[in-house]
């Protein structure tokens, strides 16, 4: 009975190892399904009435199903808006109104996402479909008026306007997510266009034919010139603005010869982070050679609009870059 015992067991092991192969688990996008609550904070101060145009918010925690599982949106990554109304109260009815349309979701690996989602709590501000509401002060200010000692106050101050409405970076709003939303598609979209692009491209193999190779990928990028450009964003102290690279290649950035970021080829528009103040930005193509590679400086052009800039190849002869 012992060699049955045995030729059983073998057979069990192997019935239970069989399904345990083909269960293995299976790669997939990360995804933010409709109705996702993210809670974020203005990077700047939004005064209704004063503060207009695009703004940008800054997710204040970690948006995860479950516990001990990497995040499907990290902290940090930033919503981009833009403030389509801005009404300061009236002198005698009606209260300070701001509303954001929030457009897109900027990771931190410079992916860009639209999104359809609207704002459901700002603070402690009444919203009303959207419209972020500031307070009023009717009861106060009654009393106030029929308050002898105040009285002479509220006569004087009367045709001041209502408070006003100041949503600032500690003011938490909460998004609510109205269509579902795929982290991975513009990933795999992009890398495919990007391997594309390489592939068509010239790549040099010899030092030889270095220059040669450099002068015939002179024109853009097919199709990204066509792409609308984005505005910039006005912070305290710096200024958001966007950058494309049109190149064939993987390009480095460098801010007053400190690197900051390396687009890949034929991407864009990334936003960068610029001082207000006068700064120097240059950029230098990774050139694949015999045994490794090098760098060479392309040119940054001011791009469509004038709101930010475009890395295109050099026309004449490559010169080599060297970063502090």
């Amino acid at each position: 009975m012992k060699p049955l015992s045995i030729w059983s067991a073998i057979l069990i092991t192997f019935a239970v190892r069989v399904p345990m192969t083909h269960a293995a688990p299976v790669e997939c996008p990360a995804n933010l399904p409709a109705g996702v609550i993210i809670r974020v904070v203005p990077d700047e101060k939004v005064t209704a009435g004063v503060t207009t145009g695009p703004t940008i918010l800054s997710v204040t925690a970690d948006v995860r199903f479950f516990p001990n599982r990497p995040p499907l949106l990290a902290r940090g990554s930033k919503i981009l808006a833009n403030i389509i109304e801005s009404k300061q109260a009236g002198h005698f009815h009606g209260r300070a109104k701001a509303r954001l349309a929030l457009t897109s979701i900027l990771t931190s690996d410079f992916c860009e996402y639209p999104i359809e989602a609207k704002i459901v709590e700002a603070g402690r501000f009444k919203v009303e479909d959207g419209v972020i509401v500031g307070r009023g002060h009717a009861k106060r200010d009654a009393i106030a008026l029929f308050f002898p000692p105040t009285t002479v106050y509220q006569l004087l101050r009367i045709p001041s306007r209502g408070p006003k409405l100041v949503v600032d970076n500690e003011t938490v709003l909460t998004i609510k997510l109205l269509q579902p939303l795929s982290l991975g598609e513009a990933s795999v979209l992009r890398a495919e266009r990007n391997s594309s692009n390489i592939k068509t491209s010239s790549v040099p193999v010899l030092p030889a034919r270095e220059q040669e190779v450099a002068r015939s990928v002179s024109g853009p990028c097919s199709g990204m010139d066509r792409t609308a450009p984005m505005r910039p964003v006005a912070q305290k102290t710096s200024v958001v603005r966007p950058l494309r690279n049109l190149t064939p290649y993987y390009v480095s950035v460098y801010l007053d010869r400190k690197a900051i970021t390396v687009l890949p080829p034929c991407y864009g528009p990334s936003m960068i982070t610029t001082p207000t103040g006068e700064f120097k930005l240059e950029a230098a193509a990774s050139l694949v050679m015999i045994g490794g590679q090098k760098q060479i400086q392309v040119k940054v052009v001011p791009g469509t609009g004038g709101y930010g800039w475009d890395i295109v190849p050099e026309t004449g002869d490559p010169v080599v870059f060297k970063a502090n």
